[in-house]
């Protein structure tokens, strides 16, 4: 799989696609700086080659309609210079993603590199998310990870690594690569210490994704075993032990752990903190002594479907669309949404308790919002352009691993980041160049009965 010869040739694009996963955890500005740097040896080499063909890659002829015309919109949009700049960088994502694809493809052996890279990256934030899942204080709830890096903002939330919580995002995204890695190692199969630990691993991976609060995150984690369920029979078995580890670990957590006991719900409404809890513990100073503490969180999901209008969701999904409403064609312009919420007091009605977000949350919605009709339209072609390149996953069924990591990334129900932030945007982009060459990768072995 490593041989010494393959490390010789390994050159610097090489690198950058193979660290990219440990990239990601650093934050926006180096994962930007990077995939400019592969763009640009790209670039170079295309230049060189002249080897590109979109001949079947629809999903490029796409990426460029959907660049085209956020450059047009910009002329019409609420702040044409801030919709302007933002639709002409929009292009890097697309060649960032041909990029990966591209080298991923002249380049056999990197698909290996880049499997290995992300168990050790998926392994590190697994970790670290724990440990900061064990670091907690009744006075404050989680403190900081193995870096000291304290969560920022909504209580019960675990950030890891990163400055943000997207622990549960980030290991959801890569999850189904560690499957992947699974059904290619013959000797994981063979040994029952290496099954069962590996098991056990994607079992304590799933609860990790369970405790840091990111509630799509799981659902999205779920919906794609259940696709392996219903597709992959050779599969199923090892499924439903992955859940039954994953499901104990979090049972125990959930008895044990100070977090999930010893308070009382004050509150409970869909709004922004809208769970009010009270927390009995000894006071620090004053040893044998009760203290109380109000803290506010997130409410459950259940909460928000019940009074879906007046959560925050409801709120910006509704904001959005009466934007739209007044901008049907062209929208209000890219990276505009927060401007015109925020400067267009007509549009306060629609978010009393929320405030304006700084987007939509919603792919799909901010589509519609920022570019109109025929954006949104371009977008969702775009999506089912990707999901094209696996049209005969019932035939092969390794297929079912790239629908999986593309509904985790495009699934139209769900809250999500903007299409235009660096960190998230760039994260996509690369699961997406590698996504799209799961095709080439061999698991015939695997699958041999099945396809």
């Amino acid at each position: 799989m490593f041989s010494i010869d393959i490390i010789k040739k390994i050159k610097i694009e090489d690198l950058i696609i193979i660290f990219f996963p440990f990239v990601i955890i650093t934050g926006p500005a180096l994962p930007d700086i990077l995939a400019c740097v592969l763009i640009f040896y790209f670039l170079i080499n295309y230049y060189k080659e002249k080897n590109l063909n979109f001949k079947d890659d629809y999903w490029a002829y796409f990426f460029i309609a959907i660049f085209l015309w956020f450059v047009f919109i910009s002329f019409f949009s609420y702040n044409s210079y801030l919709s302007f700049i933002d639709s002409i960088i929009f292009i890097r994502f697309f060649l960032f993603v041909y990029a990966v694809y591209y080298f991923c493809a002249i380049k056999t052996y990197l698909i290996n590199y880049v499997l290995f890279a992300i168990l050790i990256a998926i392994s590190f934030v697994t970790f670290d998310t724990l440990f900061q899942f064990y670091n907690y204080d009744h006075q404050i709830g989680f403190k900081g990870d193995i870096f000291n890096i304290y969560p920022s903002g909504l209580y019960g939330r675990l950030n890891g690594p990163f400055k943000d919580f997207v622990p549960g995002a980030y290991l959801s995204r890569f999850y189904f690569f560690l499957l992947i890695i699974f059904v290619l190692n013959e000797k994981i199969f063979n040994n029952k210490l290496l099954f069962f630990t590996f098991v056990i691993f994607l079992g304590i991976i799933f609860a990790v994704i369970f405790f840091s609060g990111e509630q799509m995150s799981v659902a999205t984690t779920l919906m794609g075993y259940f696709i392996i369920i219903i597709f992959i029979k050779k599969l199923r078995k090892i499924v439903f032990l992955i859940l039954f580890a994953g499901i104990i670990f979090i049972a125990i957590n959930k008895l044990a752990h100070p977090y999930y006991n010893d308070f009382v719900i004050i509150e409970q409404n869909a709004k922004h903190e809208g769970l009010i809890i009270e927390r009995h513990f000894e006071c620090k100073d004053k040893p044998n002594m009760e203290c109380v503490k109000q803290f506010k969180k997130q409410p459950p999901i259940t909460s928000i479907l019940k009074d879906f209008r007046h959560s925050p969701y409801g709120e910006i999904y509704n904001t959005s669309l009466q934007m739209w409403l007044n901008n049907k064609i062209t929208g209000v312009g890219l990276n505009n949404f927060q401007e015109v919420c925020t400067n267009d007091l007509s549009y306060n009605e629609y978010h009393q308790y929320f405030g304006c977000g700084s987007h939509p949350h919603n792919y799909y919605i901010q589509a519609l919002t920022e570019s109109g009709l025929p954006g949104l339209i371009l977008f969702i072609f775009l999506v089912l352009s990707f999901f094209y390149k696996f049209k005969d996953f019932l035939k092969y069924k390794h297929q079912v691993f790239g629908i999986i990591i593309l509904l985790i990334l495009f699934w139209p129900i769900m809250s999500t980041g903007s299409f235009l932030k660096n960190w998230n945007m760039i994260f996509i982009c690369y699961l997406l160049g590698i996504t799209l060459r799961i095709n080439s990768i061999n698991f015939k072995n695997f699958f041999k009965n099945e396809e």
